[in-house]
């Protein structure tokens, strides 16, 4: 292969302080048509990208001297556009956050990996790259057409009709890259979601109750749906902040802690702020969670707020998430049913938590709008699924971690991960989609 050749490869670097995951790597890549970089610390992988374009970083998150999220928050510096995909073991998932935030990584892998799954993502990562940069030389060519034309006789009625068909095809390209940020976001939230549901000692059922509850609650206090929407994830995320407290403090019901670790158990909120603070789109959820433990008399953590100073997210998230905790018996030592829940919450309106909040949960339960369990138990076998069909519902699996989300159409490597999935699992899978439209033949002219 030619030099000329070999520049006009994509560059792909892989950072890992193991040899023999690097040489894995190396025999995965070997077949195809890339430039292979490597190196074993973060300082070295730094060198390599002061001196060359790379168009997509494989690293992983446990290295000496620099981490992987450390190293990723630099490459993010230095070279923006390249796509950053990050390895973590079980153990580095509450590391994993860091790396989200700090390092702006695009997507993340699990080891050992899946060969395929790991080439599929390198390939749209890949194409990720070339369409950013597609973009950028595109913007440019516009802004040097707009300052020619600009120049040029207003009779020149030709060349401003390319002008607006270059700023139109521009304005499409823009609007994708857009959906697919959206989705690279929403993306990273999903994994939080994961990250909170594989931890033994949280659950991703309580948080999913604690979720659709609050969401509910705003819907009866006739919230707007941005203001709905906020809520909601408020509620998935509310025990996010968890992950940076000791073991002992959420293996051990709240009841059960001393007054020391209760007053360690009640960072936790600020702790989410502080993860969620380079989400800039998140502040309003983030708000809303750092507020959850301030009372509604001014006895709350940690800012003592009173009645109308408190969000209105966090007194609703305050009633849906003590709601949940009462029937999990987290609250106190009974096993609580819904209404004796409501009983016990109902008893401390106006001290701990907002009348209104609590008279919109009475006419909750009353019109059976509480579900106890969110897993769908009905829908099509994996065997039955097709591609192109378009889920209605998240799909989890029996530990309440994410698997598809609602509104994923089935591509044939998506339907080809499930059925790895429960050969490997030995789990059955139920998925509810759209139902499929059969084309009626149209009757016969007589």
């Amino acid at each position: 292969m030619s030099q000329s050749e070999t520049t006009l490869l994509p560059v792909i670097l892989c950072v890992d302080d193991e040899t023999s995951i690097l040489k894995s790597l190396q025999r995965l890549f070997m077949s195809k048509n890339v430039k292979l970089l490597q190196a074993s610390s973060g300082q070295q992988a730094i060198e390599f990208m002061q001196k060359e374009k790379v168009n997509l970083i494989i690293s992983d998150m446990r290295m000496p001297n620099m981490t992987g999220a450390e190293f990723l928050a630099q490459a993010a510096i230095l070279q923006p556009d390249a796509y950053r995909i990050l390895m973590t073991g079980y153990s580095d998932l509450a590391s994993t956050v860091s790396a989200i935030n700090v390092g702006k990584i695009h997507r993340y892998i699990q080891k050992p990996w899946d060969n395929t799954e790991l080439l599929s993502q390198v390939e749209d990562g890949l194409e990720m790259f070339r369409l950013v940069t597609a973009n950028k030389r595109l913007t440019a060519k516009v802004a040097a057409q707009n300052k020619q034309l600009k120049e040029l006789n207003h009779g020149l009625e030709e060349m401003v009709h390319q002008r607006t068909a270059q700023l139109k095809k521009t304005l499409h390209q823009f609007k994708q890259l857009a959906v697919t940020r959206e989705n690279e976001q929403k993306a990273t939230l999903e994994v939080l979601y994961n990250i909170i549901s594989i931890n033994p000692a949280l659950s991703g059922k309580f948080a999913q109750n604690v979720s659709e509850t609050s969401a509910n609650l705003a819907s009866i206090m006739s919230l707007n749906s941005v203001d709905r929407e906020f809520i909601g994830k408020a509620g998935l995320y509310c025990d996010l902040g968890k992950l940076g407290l000791p073991a002992h403090c959420i293996n051990t019901p709240f009841y059960k802690l001393d007054s020391q670790d209760r007053r360690l158990f009640l960072q936790h909120p600020q702790l989410a702020e502080d993860m969620l603070a380079p989400a800039v789109h998140l502040n309003g959820v983030s708000e809303i969670i750092s507020n959850q433990y301030e009372r509604f008399n001014g006895t709350g953590e940690p800012m003592q707020k009173v009645a109308e100073d408190i969000p209105i997210g966090s007194r609703i998230l305050a009633v849906a998430r003590d709601f949940w905790l009462a029937i999990y018996q987290q609250l106190n030592a009974k096993r609580h049913t819904r209404q004796e829940a409501y009983a016990v919450l109902q008893m401390q309106q106006g001290s701990v938590y907002d009348p209104t909040v609590i008279a919109a949960l009475g006419k909750l339960i009353s019109n059976n709008g509480i579900v106890n369990d969110n897993r769908i138990e009905e829908g099509l076998s994996v065997e039955q699924i097709t591609v192109g069909m378009r889920l209605t519902h998240n799909l989890y699996n029996r530990k309440h971690m994410l698997l598809l989300p609602k509104g994923h159409t089935v591509s044939q490597s998506s339907l080809n991960n499930l059925i790895r999935y429960q050969a490997k699992h030995q789990e059955q899978l139920l998925i509810q989609v759209e139902p499929i439209v059969i084309a009626q033949p149209l009757p016969e002219e007589n």
